[in-house]
């Protein structure tokens, strides 16, 4: 299912927006979606399931998550009588002013913005806190809001109680990989799924000797080849299980698995959900 692009209002000359809401079927009110402002949501009332990219993980009340611009998100729930209550602050990056983000001042606040481009959930105490200061801050006007906004950011910045839902490969910029070597990698990776994958043969495809290419690749990626081949594997997998019919062992086949156990091993260490779990989920989202 596609995200919609969707429109926010700024209130008057404000430089964020912030809405507290009740609703009793959040599928009514939100469908998946993404928009170019960064969201700060916490739920007051509620529970279900949150999307936040190719994350799909339950969520209670006290559920605080930070996204950066344009990541698809979206929060279901079950049950149509469900009393849900969330409060929600949306801003452009920018909105400071380009020379605020210049400043060192700032470099930790560019920091988690980069990191809010996989979604982080915000926990346990600090959660509870920045969640009544978004409730006190619809509520307030002029400059006390203005720097009530400002101690929520600073609050964001200084947790370190947090998880990152999406996927390191879901957050990359796909323009990092559209040259050169990494652009015969990936197209290697992609369309030999199916296949043994074997970092010498990719290495020689790149006329690179294997440690080198073992570096080069940590070095780009962050991460070590073989875990990469595993996230983009899962990932194809939760693509065939959201978009088609085929049963779980094709599935796994389809991607690379020999056997089924190591494919829902591998599928739960990333997604944290069986492969059944993660189409449920999905079709929740379609409704």
């Amino acid at each position: 299912m596609n995200p919609l692009f969707e429109t926010v209002q700024l209130e008057g000359n404000s430089c964020f927006r912030t809405e507290h809401f009740t609703c009793g079927y959040l599928q009514d009110d939100h469908s998946w979606h993404y928009h170019p402002e960064c969201e700060l949501t916490y739920i007051i009332k509620g529970k279900g399931t949150r999307f936040i990219g190719d994350s799909v993980e339950h969520f209670n009340a006290g559920d605080l998550v930070l996204i950066a611009p344009n990541i698809p998100h979206c929060w279901t729930n079950h049950n149509k009588g469900e009393n849900n209550e969330i409060v929600t602050m949306q801003f452009l990056p920018t909105c400071l002013g380009d020379d605020f983000l210049k400043s060192p001042d700032a470099q930790e606040l560019i920091e988690v913005f980069q990191r809010a481009k996989r979604g982080i959930l915000i926990k346990d105490k600090q959660a509870s806190i920045i969640g009544d200061l978004l409730i006190k801050l619809h509520r307030k006007e002029g400059l006390s809001r203005l720097s009530g906004f400002i101690d929520i950011l600073g609050l964001v910045t200084s947790s370190s109680d947090n998880d990152l839902l999406a996927s390191e490969l879901y957050a990359i910029d796909v323009s990092e990989f559209h040259s050169g070597r990494m652009r015969k990698v990936m197209e290697y990776i992609q369309t030999h799924l199916v296949d043994e994958i074997r970092q010498t043969d990719i290495a020689e495809l790149v006329h690179m000797t294997p440690q080198g290419f073992s570096r080069f690749f940590r070095s780009t990626t962050g991460r070590t080849f073989v875990s990469f081949v595993n996230i983009v594997r899962i990932m194809e997998a939760c693509r065939l299980l959201a978009s088609s019919k085929e049963d779980i062992t094709t599935i796994a086949f389809e991607c690379g698995y020999g056997n089924l156990s190591n494919f829902n091993r591998r599928f739960m260490e990333q997604k944290n959900c069986t492969p059944t779990e993660y189409r449920n989920n999905q079709s929740l989202l379609k409704g």
